[in-house]
């Protein structure tokens, strides 16, 4: 059995409850985190969570960034970053290692922050703006390929050509783009 830690970030409607239900149905182990603040998102990048396989963001992202709750700033613990966060956020952050990281949020792809991710991974997202129930097809797709025993690249590809919004996703490995 594999372990999938869904990262539920922000309002991303029932997004991540519907990966959780099918990804159980298909056998995986599921565990939700729900992101209140900065530092609860730093405490998932730096590993200091759950020991998993998979790590699903069920997030937004705007210009290459992935948004993050806004807290008043009374809120805000001493030194807690503010603001979504950006590649050179994730860089300083993130220390996880030989996982597949699935991003469904947009423009998440993009070279800088798919970089970031993938140092030492396997980073999938989409390059530019997807439609949400897209998102969520591809993730349920790519999770009941590799469910019937194919590798990533091949659970990828299939996801991948669902249609025009599922082809944006990309995937990279070692900070490189894999052409699929």
């Amino acid at each position: 059995m594999k372990n999938v830690l869904i990262v539920h970030l922000g309002d991303v409607g029932n997004e991540g409850e519907a990966l959780r239900q099918v990804l159980e149905r298909m056998n995986y182990f599921v565990f939700m985190k729900n992101i209140g603040r900065p530092n609860d998102f730093i405490d998932i990048l730096e590993g200091n969570f759950f020991n998993f396989d998979f790590l699903i963001l069920s997030c937004h992202g705007i210009n290459g960034e992935i948004l993050m709750p806004v807290l008043g700033e009374s809120a805000y613990m001493e030194n807690e970053p503010r603001g979504n966060f950006s590649a050179d956020d994730i860089s300083h952050y993130f220390k996880i290692d030989d996982k597949v990281i699935v991003s469904l949020g947009c423009t998440t792809g993009q070279e800088d922050m798919a970089k970031a991710f993938s140092e030492k991974n396997t980073f999938i997202a989409p390059d530019d703006y997807v439609r949400g129930d897209s998102a969520l097809f591809f993730a349920i797709r790519l999770f009941y390929e590799l469910n019937k025993g194919r590798n990533i690249n091949t659970a990828f590809k299939i996801a991948k050509q669902s249609d025009e919004e599922t082809s944006l996703f990309k995937l990279y490995k070692n900070c490189s783009l894999v052409n699929l």
